[in-house]
């Protein structure tokens, strides 16, 4: 749940609702304003800040007040101009449509960019880089995409697990071994069966990496590291989650490619030496895509030098 959602619906007494009201309507206006200052504006006192911070269980008025502001500074930054639920309208015409998803997506990847730190990305790529393998857990369409990734990591000798059967989660994060790592990929945050395949693994000291939303959710506080993605879906309302994938496969590319980077020339010579003898069938007439050593030199079709 989102910061300003929990001050909309918390349980806060009338002088504290009179504050969150203010907070609210102010946003980003509050930045610059102390507690004495937001107090007089809503005729409460100071300590009534220090309360609310508390009953979020923020330590103080002030971590609250910056957390919010950070929110605030996000859900104005991006998604502008498009819709990340109705991307398109039904009057559109096929190339509008064409423009419109191509913009959803490319801002998708910018709002994920925007949401990564060094520190969480290189806690993830540590946690990765020390285990013997990854057991990978998603349920539904994210099930799907993340297939990609495990592809890629086993191109680089890192085996990643992925339970198809949803029935089973439990069970394989169960037997997990205690040198691997899991990654978790859960959009709310609050998909019952991963959270207790979280606990399970956690149970057998296994370290877990969230992918989730920006929300404090129950993925992210059960998590040793979390990464944050684009959050700007409806869980329901929307035409398909053409912002989630995006962010969800960028993400998992940036780690893979992070991996890749911690031994960069023999990964490469190993994924180009095996790829040359299991692809060695494959050709095209385009020089463009040909490797190197098939590329034709224009000059030589009329026999010219």
């Amino acid at each position: 749940m989102l910061i300003r959602e929990r001050l909309e619906s918390f349980d806060f007494s009338n002088s504290e609702k009179k504050i969150t009201a203010y907070i609210l309507e102010k946003k980003m206006s509050i930045k610059d304003m102390t507690t004495k200052e937001i107090a007089e504006a809503t005729y409460t006192s100071p300590s009534t800040l220090v309360r609310i911070a508390h009953k979020m269980n923020f330590s103080g008025w002030s971590d609250l007040k910056e957390a919010f502001l950070k929110e605030e500074e996000y859900l104005q930054k991006h998604f502008r101009d498009i819709n990340a639920n109705l991307p398109f309208q039904n009057n559109d015409t096929i190339m509008s449509i064409a423009s419109k998803i191509a913009a959803l997506e490319k801002e998708s990847i910018d709002d994920t960019l925007s949401l990564i730190t060094h520190d969480d990305l290189q806690k993830a790529i540590q946690i990765i880089r020390k285990s013997s393998y990854i057991s990978l857990f998603a349920v539904s369409n994210n099930l799907l995409i993340t297939q990609e990734f495990q592809h890629n990591m086993s191109r680089i000798k890192k085996r990643v697990d992925i339970c198809s059967l949803q029935g089973e989660i439990i069970f394989k994060a169960s037997l997990a071994d205690p040198s691997s790592c899991a990654i978790i990929v859960s959009y709310s945050g609050e998909t019952e069966i991963l959270n207790q395949t979280i606990q399970t693994l956690k149970g057998n000291k296994i370290p877990v990496i969230a992918i989730t939303n920006i929300g404090d959710n129950t993925t992210a506080r059960l998590a040793d590291c979390v990464l944050r993605i684009s959050t700007r879906e409806k869980l329901y309302s929307k035409i398909a989650t053409f912002s989630t994938d995006s962010a969800i496969v960028y993400l998992l590319d940036v780690l893979y490619s992070c991996i890749f980077a911690l031994d960069y020339d023999t990964n490469l010579q190993l994924r180009i030496n095996t790829s040359k003898m299991i692809e060695s069938a494959r050709f095209s007439t385009l020089d463009i895509i040909k490797e190197e050593e098939h590329v034709s030199n224009p000059r030589d079709k009329d026999g010219t030098s």
